[in-house]
C-alpha cells in the first residue's frame, strides 16, 4: 500500500526527478508484492496498478513521456506482458536519462566513491554482464559492450570515477539494448541502479561546495533635492525672471 511517506519523495524537487523517485517507490512495491504471491492470477493485477500509478504520477506532473499508454483493462489482458515491457523499457530508459541531467558537475567531472558505493556498482554492473553474457546478441556487439563495461568497472576502481566514463556506459547499453530489447531489457534495472548511486554521490559532493558569494548590488543613484534659495523658495531657472 502507498503511504503518505511514499509521496514524500517526490517533495523539493524537479518534475522529473519527483517521478523518479515515485516510480521507484512504485515498481519496488510491484516486486514486492509478485515475491509474497502464490497466486499467478494476481499478476495482471499488480502489473496494472504498478501502471496505473506511473501513468498518474507522470500526468500529475505534467509529463508526456507515458502519453501513448494507457492502463490496461483487466478484462483483457491478452497483451498485457508486452505492453508492460515495453512501458518498462520507456520509463527506464528516462529515468536513467533524468539521473544524468540532474548530476550536476561542479568544478571536477569525476566522483569519489566510498568501497561500499563501489561495490554496490560492482555487483550491478556483473548483472548487466551475465544478462548480456546469456543472450542470443551478435558477438561482435556483445564484445563491444563487454569491453565497454570491463572499461566502467576499471574506472569504477580508482580514487575517482569519470563522468564521461559512466555516460559511455550508459550510451552503449542503450545502444546495444535497440538491438535486442525484448531480452536485453532487464539489464535496465541494474543500470537504473547504478545511476541512482551516482545521483547520490553528486548531491553528496555538491552539498560540501561553499555557498556562492552573494551578489552585491551597485547602490542606486538618487536625484539630489533641488537647490533652495537663502530665502527657503525653490531655485527657479533664470529664465523665469525675463519677462519677454
Amino acid at each position: 500500500m502507498i503511504t503518505e511517506e511514499d509521496f514524500l519523495a517526490a517533495a523539493n524537487c524537479p518534475p522529473d526527478l519527483a517521478f523518479v523517485r515515485l516510480e521507484r517507490k512504485f515498481r519496488e512495491m510491484l516486486e514486492n508484492n509478485l515475491e509474497q504471491s502464490n497466486n499467478g492470477n494476481t499478476y495482471n493485477h499488480y502489473v496494472i496498478a504498478y501502471m496505473n500509478h506511473t501513468l498518474a504520477a507522470a500526468n500529475a506532473l505534467g509529463l508526456d513521456i507515458l502519453e501513448f499508454f494507457a492502463v490496461p483493462d483487466l478484462n483483457n489482458t491478452s497483451n498485457l506482458t508486452d505492453s508492460y515491457n515495453h512501458f518498462r523499457q520507456v520509463v527506464d530508459g528516462y529515468t536513467v536519462g533524468v539521473h544524468i541531467r540532474n548530476i550536476r558537475v561542479g568544478p571536477s567531472t569525476s566522483l569519489p566513491f566510498e568501497e561500499a558505493e563501489k561495490k554496490r556498482i560492482r555487483a550491478y554492473v556483473t548483472k548487466i554482464k551475465d544478462i548480456v553474457d546469456g543472450s542470443a546478441l551478435e558477438e561482435g556487439k556483445k564484445e563491444a559492450l563487454m569491453n565497454r563495461l570491463n572499461a566502467f568497472l576499471a574506472e569504477v576502481d580508482k580514487d575517482r570515477t569519470s563522468m564521461q566514463r559512466f555516460q559511455d556506459f550508459i550510451m552503449s547499453l542503450a545502444k546495444t539494448t535497440a538491438d535486442a530489447t525484448e531480452e536485453l531489457e532487464p539489464t535496465w534495472k541494474w543500470a537504473r541502479l547504478i545511476a541512482a548511486i551516482f545521483g547520490v554521490r553528486q548531491d553528496t559532493e555538491n552539498a560540501k561546495l561553499p555557498p556562492p558569494p552573494k551578489r552585491i548590488e551597485k547602490p542606486k543613484q538618487q536625484i539630489p533635492p533641488p537647490t533652495a534659495r537663502r530665502n527657503g523658495t525653490k531655485n527657479v531657472d533664470i529664465d523665469d525672471d525675463i519677462p519677454f
